[in-house]
């Protein structure tokens, strides 16, 4: 049981130190721009977070389960991985270098998990199920493609309403027999939706390469790219206005790129450690450890699988709502089979990264929103529409991308918009250098911490 709780510990440790680099980042062109004060743009980071926490899990079902492989990752690896996470983000954040956590965490899972194949490895020759050696290589998802089973959601035929019967009632995701056919259904504030499974060839597309290398190369190009035409578009656009009007104006629509940032960071990044949260908590109950809790900590108890009748919190605030003001919405169909991730993780998590954010994100802060380019309202607001588009997007496909890259590359192309010598290339320069080393130290540190705790008996091999 303390391992477990030592792992949510350390893994909120994480949470926090993150918050010092990637919310800042989320809010550093909107105080940059001196729109908001720091306190005023942290209080709006930690709300959009926590909403953008709530909408989006997809990036925390990666990390848990779509890098590497589970028989490799043990509670006592997952600590020695976190804390070398921990201290990469330490390190940058002094020297305020906006480094990507996320390519950290990722980083040092890979360490880990190939620290452990070959501790196991040298005690036993790895075998795969079938009793084929193995490489310890075979510890990370390096590719994997497959068909994918896409679910869409269709109107829902009278008939198949009518059979639901008093599951109308019931919001979630429901399963029935009609005739000789196997129906899925998803109810929502009395409203129902026809589950169709579309098969598309080869088009699921996992591990390290498509989830974390080819996205580490395109959104930084799709921020710098997506940030130059978008400022050249505003700049075409607003040629007539005088300066004063457009100060005004952007002032305050960068309220709302500021907000539709944070929502995307939180949908992103803040998501992270909610995996390996979860991980614990599903290894503690499967194994146990757990059987002795007090009734009042039953909370932690988390089974493998989803309830299908079970809603997000984001769900919960749209149900909230009145009906028109829902525009429809429908949640996702639940897999019972995918892991689901319990809300006061959710919750927990998204306010431990705001609480990060409040502690030290200032330096980081300075760096971007002040010494890579000058910035006006109309720029903070081109680069946050840019890089917060970019994050939803990779954030909803589980793709872990940092908020780093995306909003210093459209501040990058913002600036070029502006004039190529607007951008302080000495300060881009030791940035770009951060994000190249991160993953490879990372990893390296999470081997070599991994390694020297199983040698020393600190860290055991499963079973």
């Amino acid at each position: 049981m303390l391992l477990a709780f030592t792992v949510i510990l350390v893994a909120l440790i994480f949470t926090y130190t993150n918050g010092f680099h990637d919310t800042a980042n989320a809010i550093a062109t909107v105080v940059g721009t001196k729109v908001l004060t720091p306190r005023q743009a942290i209080l709006l980071a930690a709300v959009t977070n926590l909403f953008g926490a709530f909408f989006g899990l997809a990036v925390a079902k990666t990390i848990s389960s779509g890098l590497v492989e589970a028989q490799f990752i043990t509670e006592g690896v997952l600590v020695c991985g976190l804390i070398a996470a921990i201290g990469w983000n330490l390190l940058t954040w002094y020297f305020g270098m906006p480094s990507s956590s996320s390519h950290a965490l990722v980083g040092c899972l890979i360490g880990a998990a190939l620290a452990y194949a070959v501790c196991a490895n040298d005690q036993k020759p790895l075998v795969d199920q079938g009793g084929k050696p193995m490489s310890v290589w075979s510890a990370v998802k390096w590719t994997a493609v497959k068909d994918k089973k896409e679910k869409q959601l269709l109107p829902a035929p009278p008939e198949m309403v009518a059979a639901l019967g008093d599951g109308i009632k019931t919001n979630g995701t429901h399963n029935f027999v009609m005739g000789t056919n196997k129906v899925q259904m998803v109810v929502f504030c009395g409203r129902a939706a026809l589950v169709e499974t579309v098969i598309k060839p080869k088009a699921d597309k996992d591990g390290l390469f498509y989830k974390v290398v080819m996205p580490m190369i395109t959104s930084p190009l799709l921020g710098f790219i997506g940030g130059f035409i978008f400022m050249v578009f505003l700049y075409f656009l607003l040629r007539n206005w005088r300066p004063s009007k457009v100060g005004r104006v952007f002032g305050r629509l960068q309220l709302c790129s500021s907000a539709y940032m944070g929502f995307g960071h939180g949908m992103n990044d803040a998501t992270k450690c909610m995996g390996i949260i979860t991980l614990a908590l599903v290894a503690a109950t499967t194994s146990g450890v757990f059987h002795d809790l007090p009734s009042w900590a039953s909370f932690l108890i988390t089974k493998e699988g989803s309830d299908p009748y079970a809603l997000t919190l984001g769900d919960h605030l749209v149900a909230a709502l009145p009906q028109s003001l829902q525009f429809g919405y429908m949640p996702s169909p639940v897999d019972v089979k995918s892991q689901g991730i319990p809300n006061w993780v959710v919750v927990l998590c998204a306010l431990t990264m705001a609480a990060g954010t409040a502690a030290g994100g200032w330096r980081i802060i300075k760096t971007m929103g002040h010494r890579m380019v000058r910035l006006q309202p109309v720029h903070g607001f081109a680069a946050e529409t840019t890089a917060a588009t970019v994050l939803a997007v990779t954030g909803t496909l589980g793709m872990p991308v940092s908020t780093t890259h995306a909003i210093s590359c459209s501040i990058m192309g913002v600036g070029c918009a502006k004039r190529f010598n607007a951008l302080k290339l000495g300060v881009v320069e030791r940035i770009v250098w951060a994000w190249i080393l991160t993953i490879p130290v990372t990893a390296g540190a999470s081997f070599c911490l991994v390694w020297l705790c199983m040698k020393l008996g600190i860290v055991h091999l499963a079973g």
